[in-house]
């Protein structure tokens, strides 16, 4: 049996990219592991620029904040700011599942914030991990070809 999130490439396991999504009832929670997730990324070997935060301001607006680090690619500012269209239904289609982006959009009211990671390379588990002294309602969802084309290098 092969792991979830994991494709068959001639004889070879190659794992999928994966989108990890942490929804807080609190509106700085997420900002503070996206905060513990850089100081660790050398560590557990996570693209920093790999990491987003979705805050739910109390008028109902929402801000996306991610980081840019020295190195950073355009593929990264492309992807969230394409990811964030997509999770909040203004760009059509998408590889990501319906109900995935549902599921992400209802969690992010007036007061709340998510975290968003992209991960390759690094288990989900790991991340996880990092960050479990936050709490959280985790999702995860692959990322296709075509939404992480770019992001890490082959």
């Amino acid at each position: 049996m092969e792991p979830v999130g994991a494709l068959r490439q001639g004889h070879r396991l190659v794992a999928m990219p994966e989108l990890i999504v942490i929804a807080y009832t609190d509106q700085t929670a997420a900002a503070q592991a996206a905060a513990e997730l850089d100081r660790c990324a050398a560590e557990i070997s996570l693209d920093p620029d790999a990491v987003g935060v979705i805050v739910g301001e109390r008028d109902g607006k929402l801000q996306l904040l991610t980081s840019r680090h020295p190195g950073a690619t355009a593929a990264w500012s492309r992807f969230w700011g394409v990811l964030f269209g997509v999770l909040m239904n203004e760009a059509e289609p998408s590889e990501l599942d319906r109900s995935f982006r549902q599921r992400v959009k209802g969690l992010l009211g007036p007061g709340s914030s998510v975290l968003l990671v992209a991960v390759d390379r690094v288990r989900p588990e790991t991340v996880l991990a990092t960050v479990s002294q936050y709490g959280g309602n985790t999702l995860t969802c692959p990322l296709g070809d075509d939404t992480a084309a770019g992001l890490w290098p082959q």
